[in-house]
């Protein structure tokens, strides 16, 4: 069974720093793309080699949502030291340095082995900054932009149901992920986003407003795409997350047969 590394957050809750992942992310990866899953801690200091130990053992990776923004200080290519996060610098819900070293190591290992991997909502925009991409840090502060946070008035079930259209662009992964189809539905959770495409990714689905809404990244070795929407939440009730879990889970098992260089 291919082995998947899904990124955790965190929290700060009574003075205890704690880790955590929602459910979902773990439900989906084991029934829908059928692998197993570990959680991958946040970081307090930056090791390139411990966290390129590890990651040479996994199947795949996921970088997962949350509420907090990300700083792109910590996403560099270069491979200068990262900065070193300080509980100065978390902020629940509106911040997390730790994540942001934790997630920027780990995608960093994977894109130089070329491990699949699969970004969701923070996650895409984690994988456009290490790109030298650009986000916005409030789209709702941009005119004529759509709604792309949730409406906190519903129940937490329903703050997931689909709000608007993606357009999806023809002849990428995931038009063929998709079977062809041009546009559908998801839901929209976020209120940073892309405002310019980072070099060596390829945008793969917009919204109506113009708003990058899922990339890969160029000639990759493996399947390697990250959408701004929440898949997960409803996998069991929709065909297109379905496919979206399936088809990494296939890319991760393909993966798993290859050798892993420095295991």
């Amino acid at each position: 069974m291919p082995l998947v590394g899904v990124t955790a957050n965190r929290l700060v809750d009574d003075g205890v720093h704690r880790e955590w992942v929602r459910r979902r992310y773990i439900d989906a990866l084991e029934i829908f793309a059928d692998v197993d899953v570990v959680i991958l801690p946040t970081r307090s200091s930056d090791d390139a080699e411990g966290v390129r130990k590890i990651a040479c053992r996994l199947d795949g990776l996921v970088l997962t949502g949350d509420e907090s923004n990300l700083d792109p200080a910590y996403f560099r290519r270069s491979g200068a030291p990262r900065p070193s996060p300080s509980e100065d610098g978390y902020r629940s819900g509106a911040s997390d340095p730790f994540r942001d070293l934790m997630a920027s190591s780990f995608l960093s290992a994977a894109l130089a082995a070329g491990t699949p991997i699969l970004g969701i909502c923070r996650g895409v925009q984690e994988l456009n900054v290490l790109f030298g991409g650009e986000l916005y840090e409030d789209i709702s502060s941009k005119k004529g932009m759509l709604c792309h946070t949730e409406d906190v008035t519903l129940p937490r079930d329903r703050q997931y149901d689909p709000v608007h259209e993606v357009l999806v662009q023809p002849d990428g992964i995931l038009a063929e992920i998709f079977d062809g189809y041009e546009s559908f539905n998801v839901n929209s959770l976020h209120n940073q986003g892309i405002s310019a495409l980072g070099k060596g990714l390829v945008c793969e689905a917009v919204a109506s407003d113009g708003l990058i809404e899922a990339v890969s990244v160029a000639n990759a070795r493996s399947f390697q795409l990250a959408v701004q929407w929440h898949p997960e939440w409803h996998v069991a009730e929709d065909d297109f997350s379905k496919k979206l879990f399936q088809a990494f889970g296939k890319a991760c098992k393909a993966w798993r047969s290859q050798p892993k260089p420095g295991a």
